[in-house]
């Protein structure tokens, strides 16, 4: 390979050692910033684990899902079959919505068929975690709002 040095404008030539000597340094370096991408990418994703699975969190969208399937898939349907059809049923409720429901009461209901998920709740309190559901116009199945109070120790 030929340079050409910019002072006198003489030709330079490289050895074959120097080129590999360049070709090496350059391979290092790449090795290097992958090793660099690779650890942040690590870092990062150990960093959302922990904030994902934390028992916490865990237990909070766990409560929404149980919460959700409650209302949707049982308590609904329940409460128009023991009412009439129609929206007049749910106005009552709608400002000040529905008693409160236990974590032990979702836990145990339509025939317990969420029992497994008391594992994502072994650090609350069943009786103190509850749930509080409000109509909302115009009275579908998915039309209402959902209040959570988890009671669980801080660990």
């Amino acid at each position: 390979m030929l340079k050409i040095n910019r002072f006198s404008g003489r030709k330079l030539r490289y050895s074959r050692a120097q080129k590999n000597i360049r070709s090496s340094a350059r391979v290092a370096r790449r090795v290097v910033v992958g090793q660099l991408i690779v650890c942040a990418l690590a870092v990062a994703g150990m960093a959302f684990a922990n904030v994902y699975f934390e028992k916490q969190a865990v237990a909070e969208r766990s409560l929404d899902a149980l919460a959700k399937d409650y209302y949707e898939n049982y308590f609904y349907e329940k409460f128009l079959d023991d009412r009439y059809a129609g929206g007049g049923a749910f106005e009552k409720y709608q400002e000040r919505g529905f008693p409160k429901v236990t974590l032990r009461q979702l836990l145990s209901f339509d025939n317990a068929k969420h029992a497994e998920r008391k594992w994502d709740f072994g650090h609350c309190d069943k009786r103190a975690t509850t749930i509080k559901i409000t109509p909302v116009a115009p009275f579908g199945k998915k039309d209402y709002e959902l209040e959570t109070h988890l009671a669980c120790d801080e660990e």
